[in-house]
């Protein structure tokens, strides 16, 4: 895999040098993005923590499968009660389930009436289930497999530091990625907005939070 890091970044800091910090943040992203998990895991600490930008939705994971998705996990099984793994959800809001079929938006506290089939039941069930916020978090174990299974899924990438801003125990990154997965093929891209938190005795890198971009806030709304 191919790794071509442009950096246009404009440092503030007021608080710290950002010399040596700003080279560490970089390394980091640099590295978690090539599939690096040897150095990832030599700068994040044991009870390192990732949070996943929050979402509105389901709070479940799915995959299309035979005409239908496949309930594969729930996220938060505090909040999601209606669905189980291995429900297989049949129509969304009256629209039959397709591999086209566009995401489900909307805002907290409304109702998506599902049609879903239980394991081992061939009878179809209107379930009425309400939107919520949804954050997904990782420790140090998920996060590094997950990076493995990223990386080998790109052929070439090219990753674009937009900003830095450093401030005591943390750093504010804003970047641009893109990348293809076969030689030549369609270009996948996506911005990002997280906070990095490092302990400043061991500069471990010890949580980051996932933040909204602003396609990701207008999303919600289409």
């Amino acid at each position: 895999m191919t790794l071509r890091l442009i950096s246009f970044i404009f440092i503030f800091s007021v608080l710290m040098p950002s010399s040596l910090k700003d080279e560490y943040i970089i390394q980091f992203i640099e590295a978690r993005y090539a599939g690096d998990d040897s150095t990832v895991y030599s700068m994040i600490s044991d009870d390192f923590r990732y949070f996943h930008t929050p979402y509105v939705g389901l709070g479940i994971k799915t995959r299309y499968q035979d005409g239908s998705l496949l309930v594969t996990e729930i996220v938060n099984d505090s909040l999601q009660t209606k669905l189980d793994v291995g429900d297989q959800i049949q129509e969304i809001n009256g629209k039959v389930v397709s591999e086209n079929l566009p995401m489900i938006t909307g805002k907290v506290g409304d109702e998506i009436r599902l049609i879903v089939t239980k394991i081992g039941d061939f009878n179809f069930r209107e379930i009425v289930v309400p939107l919520f916020l949804v954050q997904l978090s990782q420790n140090d174990s998920t996060f590094l497999n997950d990076i493995i299974q990223y990386s080998n899924a790109w052929n070439d990438y090219q990753i674009e530091i937009l900003d830095i801003i450093l401030e005591k125990d943390k750093a504010a990154i804003s970047y641009h990625w893109e990348g293809s997965k076969v030689e030549k093929g369609p270009v996948f891209h996506f911005y990002a907005m997280e906070i990095i938190y490092l302990n400043r005795k061991t500069d471990y890198i010890y949580r980051i939070d996932g933040l909204w971009s602003e396609k990701q806030f207008r999303d919600q709304f289409r």
